[in-house]
């Protein structure tokens, strides 16, 4: 008789659908019928709210460079019936190079809470027939134990992960899995992953997961599969038991994170990240009528108070900080994921091992493939690109076999690149003329072809913490000449290739990074470092430091930046190559290119900035496009460099350059300093500069970013 009713008991569950067993139905019915709606009697509260929405690019490493932080200080209030308002009562950016806030794309950044059938998700989607004029509408989500979930998920799990310990109470937590299945014809969105749960009470302790949007248009785009794109919307909201009773917002996640194949291994990030506070609860027993839909609204206070806020809790990017795009892999889509069956995707490590334009090779056009393994070799990555330069008519790339496992990475790689000469790049910055080559003559690198065959070993203490690489290798420079004159349409032509000496060598080199995503350049606060030593022996002989600090505070309305590039480089006979060059745009402002030469340098820029309580709110334009506040401010930035020649070793190297007019240390600091208006939270600045090493004129400056 048992045996025959645990079969029937096994043939129910095998053949539900919807729920993997009896008692995760009866958990889901409960969990239903507790968040269906508040407890009856809970009728309203208030609460304090601060949130970063912030745009991110995350390279292969893991490394953040935040190109804008928008910061809000609100008032939430929620009344049992009506509206879900959120009044904005302080506001504050800093971006670099953005002309949009984040509210283009977002019209409310925070949920009341994870009672109800529907959740409201603030992120803008594709604009419906009935849409208001400004565009898209809100996107919907139907809530997991909504009356009509069974349309739409699949429930798993019920298992126990943890007990909560509060003064009134032990609070046992268990998980259900949600798994969507949107028909074709829905138009909401609906929710991917686990959802924890107060099993004494059945109310919702966390929802982390992602929410997805049936799109057979994009599915359906050729130019989307083609081009390899991926987007996700995370979400992490966490509840708080308040006043022992009701599960309310503590704080909640949105994260929107995409990739396109085609345009390399980064990542495109939107964070919207809010942490509340400070709840004012009210109690009542009047039956109040629920709604199907809560309905948000967003207000302001008068810009003059917003300009006047100064009872900021946490300073402008900790929030942002205290996350990671990396929290997410363990839910990642399949491309992104570090496990599962082994996975061959054609995405380029970046841009240039696809297409790519210099004076040298000419037009290039390439190939790369990676093998990811994944469970059938756990961590082991293999990986190949090959392309052709026209106009040199050779082939360059390279292959790697990688594995990356409990912290370590273990590299055995072998390539041949045209690399740049330049010295000292920014974060993101391009290390080949590209486009302004190809169509404007503006090729502002120098090239060696660089062959190396190396092993290294690599250790990472969490993306936003640093990294450590050893590396040993062999290694072969060849000198390189310009063989175009000009690009498509510049009537400038490029200037002469630099010399390089050609010749083999081993080299052993030590990294290290510490903080990367503080690089003075992006808005990301907090002091960062980089360090290289290097030494090679062979025909080619040389030895390397170069060290690098980064730093970013805000303190209320003042922004303080600052970024150093320093190095030596030293040997009885040193290549040419490995001499450090400054001047022109974006080395040392206000010199000719490459205008001065050393065997030791310094570059740095420094800012410094007060932003005026003045007209912070961000502006609407049109549409769904808004602007951040004009914010004015008042800022100074200085600059600088230096190079000195120290040893004959140093003086020959120089010569050996080849270069018109010849290059020269510069006999003490060069540098300039600027003044004016900044304007939309750094984004742009208008002032004068002028050189502080020589007399010279004051001149005009404009543009964007903070630098003068």
């Amino acid at each position: 008789m048992i045996l025959s009713l645990l079969l029937c008991a096994q043939l129910a569950v095998a053949t539900d659908s919807i729920y993997s067993s009896s008692a995760v139905r009866a958990l889901v019915a409960r969990a239903a019928t507790e968040n269906h709606a508040p407890p009856p009697s809970f009728s309203a509260y208030k609460a304090h709210v601060e949130s970063e929405l912030s745009l991110m690019i995350r390279d292969t490493l893991g490394r953040e460079n935040a190109a804008q932080i928008e910061q809000f200080a609100s008032q939430a209030s929620w009344v049992r019936g009506a509206d879900y308002e959120v009044h904005v009562v302080g506001y504050r950016s800093q971006g670099v190079g953005v002309p949009y806030s984040a509210l283009s794309f977002i019209t409310g950044w925070t949920v009341p809470s994870l009672y109800g059938e529907r959740l409201r998700l603030g992120v803008i989607g594709p604009a419906s027939a009935d849409s208001q004029p400004r565009g898209g509408d809100p996107v919907i989500a139907v809530h997991p134990f909504a009356a009509d979930r069974e349309r739409y998920y699949r429930f798993s799990g019920g298992d126990t992960v943890g007990v909560l310990h509060t003064v009134r109470r032990t609070i046992t937590i268990v998980r259900i899995h949600v798994e969507s299945r949107l028909p074709d014809s829905a138009r909401v969105a609906a929710f991917d992953g686990d959802i924890q749960l107060d099993a004494e009470r059945g109310q919702i302790v966390r929802m982390r997961g992602q929410f997805v949007v049936h799109n057979a248009d994009l599915k359906r785009s050729l130019a989307a599969r083609v081009a390899g794109v991926v987007g996700i919307a995370y979400s992490d909201f966490v509840n708080a038991e308040i006043d022992g009773r009701y599960w309310l917002p503590a704080s909640q996640r949105t994260e929107f994170q995409a990739s396109v194949s085609l345009l390399g291994r980064t990542r495109a990030v939107m964070r919207v990240l809010s942490e509340f506070s400070d709840f004012e609860v009210t109690d009542s027993s009047l039956p109040v009528a629920d709604q199907h839909r809560i309905a948000h609204v967003t207000t302001w206070a008068p810009t003059d108070s917003i300009a006047q806020f100064n009872a900021w809790r946490s300073s402008l990017g900790t929030i942002t900080s205290s996350a990671s795009a990396g929290d997410f892999d363990d839910i990642a889509p399949d491309i992104w994921r570090p496990t599962g069956a082994p996975r061959f995707d054609f995405s380029p490590a970046q841009t240039g091992h696809l297409v790519g334009f210099d004076r040298i090779g000419g037009l290039f056009t390439g190939l790369e493939g990676t093998l990811h393994l994944r469970d059938a070799a756990p961590g082991v990555t293999l990986g190949a690109n090959a392309g052709w330069a026209w106009t040199e008519r050779v082939v360059r790339g390279g292959a790697y076999v990688s594995r990356q496992r409990n912290g370590w990475g273990f590299t055995l790689a072998g390539e041949r690149r045209l690399v740049t000469t330049n010295d000292f790049l920014r974060p993101l910055e391009p290390s080949s003329g590209g486009l302004g080559a190809f169509l404007g003559s503006v090729d502002d690198f120098d090239y060696v072809e660089r062959r190396r065959a190396f092993v290294s070993a690599t250790r990472f203490s969490g993306a936003s913490e640093g990294l450590v690489t050893l590396q040993l290798g062999l290694g072969r420079d060849e000198n390189e000449v310009a063989r175009l004159t000009r690009g498509i349409i510049g009537s400038t032509p490029f200037r002469a290739n630099r010399s390089a000496e050609s010749g083999s060598y081993r080299v052993a080199a030590l990294m290290g990074e510490w903080h990367p995503s503080v690089s003075g350049d992006f808005v990301h606060p907090g002091v960062g470092g980089r360090l290289l030593l290097e030494a090679a022996e062979g025909q080619l002989a040389w030895r390397r430091a170069e060290a690098s600090v980064s730093a970013r505070q805000y303190v209320g309305p003042i922004t303080v930046a600052f970024h150093a590039d320093g190095g030596t480089v030293g040997g009885a006979q040193i290549p040419p190559q490995y001499l450090y060059e400054l001047g022109g745009t974006g080395s040392l402002f206000g010199y000719h290119y490459k205008q001065f030469v050393g065997n030791r340098a310094a570059l740095f820029r420094s800012y410094a900035s007060y932003t005026l309580p003045l007209w912070r709110t961000p502006r609407h334009v049109f549409r769904n496009f808004y602007v951040p506040g004009l914010a004015p401010g008042v800022a100074i930035g200085v600059t600088g460099g230096w190079s000195e020649l120290t040893s004959s070793a140093a003086v020959n190297a120089a010569a050996a350059l080849n270069a018109l007019p010849r290059p020269l240390q510069t006999n003490g600091v060069r540098g300039t300093v600027g003044g004016g208006l900044t304007l939309f939270g750094g984004n742009l600045h208008l002032g004068v500069a002028r050189a502080v090493d020589r007399a010279a004129p004051w001149k005009f400056a404009v543009g964007l970013g903070q630098e003068f």
